[in-house]
């Protein structure tokens, strides 16, 4: 396995120099899809802050050029990655940054008072589908209760 690794950090570093070299010669679209390349050899190597960067940074070029279908990708790519709970640090990050399309959906119907077969019976397909989502936005947004996921969402701002 650490063969493995050593491939992957040469891969990972040979990516960083080519988005450098995509930067210069102002290929913006061709730095960004190096970059999430780049975030995704980075999450195989365990490198989590370094892979969040990768895939932000292609984010953030994505957003910019419009190209919708390609920041799509990013944030899925971008939440596969994300594990960390919100922090209060990170107040002024929008709350639904930190969850994928479903588990923003779930929150939402949470925050609106739903039981957990009131929200299987919306867009999530079941109660356990529902109920995983709600567990996996537990962790990234570090609550502990129904309670708290609506002060959050209340108190913080949205995307």
């Amino acid at each position: 396995m650490s063969e493995a690794r050593g491939e992957l950090a040469q891969a990972a570093e040979g990516l960083e120099g080519a988005a450098v070299r995509l930067r210069a010669a102002g290929y913006p679209l061709e730095e960004a899809r190096t970059g999430l390349a780049l975030g995704r050899v980075r999450r195989l190597v365990g490198d989590e802050a370094p892979c969040r960067a990768a895939f932000a940074d292609a984010l953030r070029i994505l957003t910019k050029a419009g190209a919708t279908s390609w920041v799509a990708m990013a944030r899925a790519e971008r939440d596969r990655a994300r594990t960390d709970p919100l922090r209060p640090e990170d107040a002024t990050v929008p709350w639904s940054e930190h969850l994928t399309a479903g588990e923003r959906s779930v929150v939402a119907r949470v925050a609106q008072g739903a039981t957990n077969r009131e929200i299987a019976a919306g867009p999530v397909h079941g109660v356990k589908t529902g109920e995983a989502a709600l567990t996996r936005a537990y962790r990234k947004l570090g609550a502990k209760s129904r309670v708290e996921i609506t002060r959050i969402i209340m108190s913080r701002p949205t995307a």
